[in-house]
């Protein structure tokens, strides 16, 4: 297995994982996203606000990571207002229960790490909930969350 920082080339790779993500999470397809998700995944990749780490396979992308930065107004708990949310976390069926997303979320954990980043947050699915339990993730306004 090799881990490395996904391409631009990769992006119709990356929309659709995106999407056999959300379906897999029991999203209703109601709606065709793939323009949306291109342009997403274009943008944020070339100007750093989004890095998404991949684990591949002769070649072949099996599971996907991703972190994102922002910024929201100042809280008393967050003075910067920084934020640091993992997105995108995705293993193809075959390849769950390998350890793949454990490697793949120390990776987005350590980018936002380097970049001054004092805490990450996400949103669980019911399936990788417990991965980001083992990780050290709590429970936080509606969030998981860890501190650097």
């Amino acid at each position: 297995m090799r881990y490395r920082k996904a391409e631009i080339d990769e992006i119709s790779q990356l929309v659709n994982l995106r999407k056999k993500q959300l379906i897999d999470e029991g999203l209703a397809t109601i709606n065709n996203i793939d323009i949306e998700l291109l342009k997403y995944f274009e943008l944020s990749l070339r100007d750093g606000s989004l890095i998404s780490w991949i684990a591949e396979e002769y070649g072949i992308i099996v599971a996907t990571s991703g972190i994102c930065f922002y910024q929201l107004p100042p809280t008393y708990s967050n003075p910067t207002g920084k934020i640091a949310y993992i997105t995108n976390m995705y293993t193809k069926n075959e390849y769950r229960g390998k350890g793949i997303a454990l490697n793949l979320l120390k990776l987005v954990v350590d980018e936002a790490k380097k970049q001054g980043y004092k805490g990450v947050r996400l949103h669980a699915s019911k399936q990788g909930k417990s991965i980001y339990e083992r990780f050290g993730f709590t429970d936080y306004e509606g969030y998981m969350e860890i501190q650097l």
